[in-house]
Parts: structure tokens; C-alpha cells; sequence
């Protein structure tokens, strides 16, 4: 028996993973198809920063997050450390949404979805106002987070079953209080 432990660990290694390669090709492949159709295209990583506040404990979970959002932005070559905190505050939002919510069903799932976007672009706002720079605008919040919301509403589903598949099952909410 003690042989089955290390092979389970380097399978949840390899997994892991291949989740994060997956991640990043498919972030990758999705943000070229929306760019070539003028749109946002769906973040992948706002739900792997929610989907890890389903799983881990929350002070982990916003750790966990912060490191996916900073991955986000070394990656993506922007404002290093802006989609760090977006996707911390919308795991933080979804920490809220954990404590009062089981973890199963269509209306949780919608529930998770919307407070991650709201947690992440008002975790935008708060960085635009505190530099006092143009990061977000009207016009970028009405021509963006509507079909941003969106297309990551259509893929939350989905995009859960790889979590699963990479990061392993949701803990139930009396596990990780």
C-alpha cells in the first residue's frame, strides 16, 4: 500500500500540470478567435482563480488566485500584478458566495460566475482610482464586461470539468470553514 501513495501524488502532479498547460493554450486560442472578432474574449483564468476558492481554504484560495492572476500577467505582458488582484478580488467574492451557497447546482454556478467578474473588475476600478490612471473606462466597462460576462458564463460549465479533472473535486463547504 505504501507503494500506491507516491504514484497517486505524481498523477495529481501531472495533472495539475496539464491543467496549467491547457490553461494557457486555451486562454491562448480563445483570446486570438475573440480578438480577430473584435470581443473580450472569456477569462479562463478568472475561473481557475474561482474554481480554486471552491477547493481550497480561503486564505489559500486568495493565495492561489493572486498566483494565477500574476501567471495572467507575466504571460500576457501587461500591468504586472493588475490581473493578480482581479482575480484575488473575484475569488474573494466567491469565498462569499461559498460560505452561503452549497457547492452544486445551475444557480450556484451563476452565482460564482458573477461574483468573480464584479470581484475582478471592481478590484479594477479600485487600482484605476488609487493610480489615478485611465486603466478602466466607461466606455471600456460597457463595450467589455457585458460579452465578458458572457462567453465566461458559457464556458464556466465546461471549464469546471477540466478544474476538476486537473485540480481534483470541490470540498464541501464544512471541510474548508
Amino acid at each position: 500500500m505504501t507503494i500506491e501513495r507516491p504514484r497517486r501524488r505524481s498523477i495529481r502532479i501531472l495533472r495539475a500540470a496539464g491543467y496549467v498547460v491547457a490553461l494557457i493554450a486555451v486562454q491562448g486560442l480563445l483570446s486570438r478567435l475573440a480578438d480577430a472578432a473584435a470581443i473580450a474574449a472569456p477569462d479562463l483564468f478568472l475561473l481557475t482563480g474561482a474554481g480554486l476558492a471552491w477547493r481550497f481554504r480561503p486564505a489559500w484560495a486568495l493565495v492561489a488566485a493572486f498566483a494565477v492572476g500574476l501567471l495572467q500577467d507575466v504571460l500576457g505582458g501587461g500591468l504586472l500584478g493588475l490581473h493578480a488582484a482581479g482575480v484575488a478580488g473575484g475569488a474573494l467574492l466567491v469565498l462569499v458566495v461559498r460560505r452561503y451557497f452549497s457547492n452544486s447546482g445551475p444557480v450556484q454556478g451563476l452565482l460564482t460566475v458573477v461574483a468573480a467578474v464584479v470581484g475582478e473588475w471592481a478590484a479594477f476600478l479600485a487600482l484605476t482610482y488609487w493610480l489615478r490612471s485611465d486603466l478602466v473606462t466607461v466606455p471600456l466597462l460597457v463595450r467589455t464586461v457585458p460579452v465578458l460576462f458572457a462567453g465566461t458564463l458559457i464556458l464556466a460549465g465546461v471549464w469546471e470539468r477540466v478544474i476538476t479533472w486537473g485540480l481534483g473535486p470541490r470540498s464541501s463547504p464544512e471541510d474548508l470553514s
